[in-house]
């Protein structure tokens, strides 16, 4: 079925990354010549439909608008350093240049600083193993209005069926995704009515500079099927009728040493198209070059280039709905950048019983604040598979868009309150306002609430929302220790070899691995899949992020299943 995309135009400068050179942000100190003159004539620079939002949000279009200043960028040129990009919001130059030319750079009287452009080892909420078509468990249907299949418990816990019975689908919002890539969401059929309605209005590779994002990986397809998904029966989303713009921001199969500038590049430019919504389900805190980290000091929603632009997209009108991060069980344990940002709405993760995964990043921010702000399911999440059908997968990857398609229910429901408003009221409406903590933040919102609150709160800092009863977070069983451990039996004498080195866990079976998991407890520890290799008959996982303590291998084989112990 041919697509027919609504592709906008982007001027982007961008060059070939150079090894031997440094890539590094040039901040600017100003916008140049003319501005008053320049922010006269926004559709310059702007999109009709950027204009119109600035303006049913009364919104100024101010200096930060602007591009950055030509002159400046050409000046950087006559030096011979190469061009890679460049950011509005933090009027900033990306550039490669040698290290020992940093000095000259700084001197140039329109400059103010540098700063080297830091890149994502691999911070984001990654799928588990595709565990293949799934066999439903529970009812797949509603008494009334919509059908929502596998997708019911993670529809049902924040009670969007609610909000879809009053007509509140997402309609008419318009949701940008930055992601790794959204192989097969071009053919498979869960978001058949998106293509039929032609409601794809753009798609942008910023890693590969051109429109075609289906391919690469197929974790923004996953993504995004937690929201638009609409087949009533098997799965439907929590906006099923919102309209999308598809970013690919991310080189998931390797170290790439530019993500960090795609994600400002990539906000920016959904910006200037007037979206609605932005989610992404991307955190950085780990970088190629350990001395380029962030710390847990940086998270200050201050600091991380991409909280910054978060920020700026959010004074823009923008909802931004970012994931917490898969960190609960490694050493960093906290939220990762942008979610440090104030004006965003970080999403953790609970399983379907409203308890939190143990993988789930915690807060707070390094200031103080309150993080994660609310959860959503996360643990066995209903996504599309690529190759067409629904399974299971898990990651804040996944609690993270299904909170992206509640706000644009709201959006939809409440085009006059601001995105702050949405935000407020969403925080208002969890089920632990009144006690908020680092590990659930405000807890799981109420869609209905949160719709009444906007509704009929006009001054939100004045309002105190009722006590709310907690969605059902299972205590730890008061049965012997000894008992429950009956649960998993482990192998006396294992058929599979494991060997422990310099971080490197390498698994040796006699037949081929069908399923390998490290859990915890009975917690599944998230890993990410460049770090794990499947071959036949072994497997190489990377588990040097781990806290020390007793895990064990879950491994299915085409001949045998056992559970075995190993101790980091």
């Amino acid at each position: 079925m041919k697509k027919q995309l609504i592709f906008l135009a982007i001027s982007l400068l961008w060059g070939m990354n150079v090894m031997s050179q440094q890539a590094t942000w040039v901040f600017l100190s100003d916008k140049g010549e003319c501005v008053a003159e320049r922010l006269a004539e926004p559709e310059a620079f702007l999109s009709p439909a950027a204009i119109a939002a600035r303006q049913a949000k009364g919104l100024q279009i101010d200096a930060s608008d602007l591009p950055v200043f030509d002159a400046y960028v050409e000046e950087l040129k006559i030096h011979s350093y190469q061009v890679l990009s460049t950011s509005k919001w933090l009027n900033a130059v990306a550039v490669q240049l040698p290290a020992e030319c940093l000095e000259e750079v700084e001197a140039l009287d329109f400059v103010i600083g540098t700063r080297p452009i830091q890149t994502l080892v691999q911070s984001r909420a990654t799928p588990a193993i595709d565990e293949g078509p799934i066999t439903p468990a529970y009812p797949r249907y509603v008494e009334e209005g919509i059908d929502y299949g596998e997708a019911l418990l993670q529809n049902e816990m924040l009670t969007i069926p609610e909000l879809h019975a009053k007509g509140y689908t997402g309609k008419g919002v318009t949701i940008a995704l930055l992601d790794a890539g959204f192989d097969g969401a071009d053919t498979i059929d869960v978001f058949d009515s998106i293509w039929a309605d032609k409601r794809v209005l753009a798609t942008y590779d910023f890693v590969g500079n051109k429109e075609n994002v289906f391919g690469h990986d197929a974790h923004g397809t996953q993504v995004m099927s937690t929201i638009g998904a609409n087949i009533p029966g098997e799965m439907v989303g929590t906006a099923p009728h919102a309209t999308f713009v598809l970013c690919r921001t991310e080189e998931a199969g390797r170290e790439y040493r530019q993500e960090e500038h795609n994600w400002v590049r990539a906000i920016e430019f959904v910006d200037s198209i007037g979206v609605d919504v932005v989610h992404s389900s991307l955190g950085y805190s780990e970088f190629d070059d350990s001395g380029e980290d962030y710390t847990y000091e940086d998270m200050n929603g201050n600091t991380a280039v991409t909280t910054r632009a978060a920020d700026y997209a959010a004074s823009k009108g923008i909802i931004v709905t970012t994931s917490a991060g898969n960190e609960g069980y490694g050493s960093w344990k906290h939220i990762t950048a942008p979610c440090d940002a104030d004006s965003v709405l970080c999403i953790g993760s609970t399983n379907k019983y409203g308890k939190r995964s143990g993988f789930s990043s915690i807060g707070p921010s390094a200031d103080g604040r309150v993080k994660p702000d609310v959860m959503a399911m996360g643990s066995r999440t209903t996504v599309a598979s690529p190759r067409n059908y629904i399974t299971h997968s898990d990651g804040t990857s996944f609690s993270g868009p299904l909170m992206g398609g509640f706000v644009a229910c709201l959006r939809q429901a409440h085009p006059e309150r601001s995105n702050m408003d949405i935000i407020q009221a969403v925080i208002l409406s969890g089920d632990q306002f009144h006690e908020p903590n680092a590990e659930y933040g405000y807890g799981i919102p109420s869609a209905t609430l949160a719709d009444s609150i906007l509704r009929h709160v006009e001054d939100m800092d004045k309002f105190t929302p009722p006590v709310r009863k907690k969605i059902s977070r299972p205590v730890a069983s008061a049965k012997p220790k000894a008992k429950q451990k009956k649960l998993v039996v482990f192998s006396d004498n294992p058929q599979s070899a494991l060997v422990l080195e310099k971080g490197v866990l390498t698994v040796k079976t006699s037949s081929t691995i069908r399923k390998i998991e490290i859990m915890r407890g009975n917690q599944k520890v998230i890993l990410n899949p460049k770090h794990t290799q499947l071959m036949g008959s072994s497997s190489i996982m990377k588990v040097d992020f781990l806290e020390k303590g007793d895990y064990y291998l879950k491994i299915k084989t085409a001949n045998y299943q056992e559970n075995v112990k190993f101790s980091l």
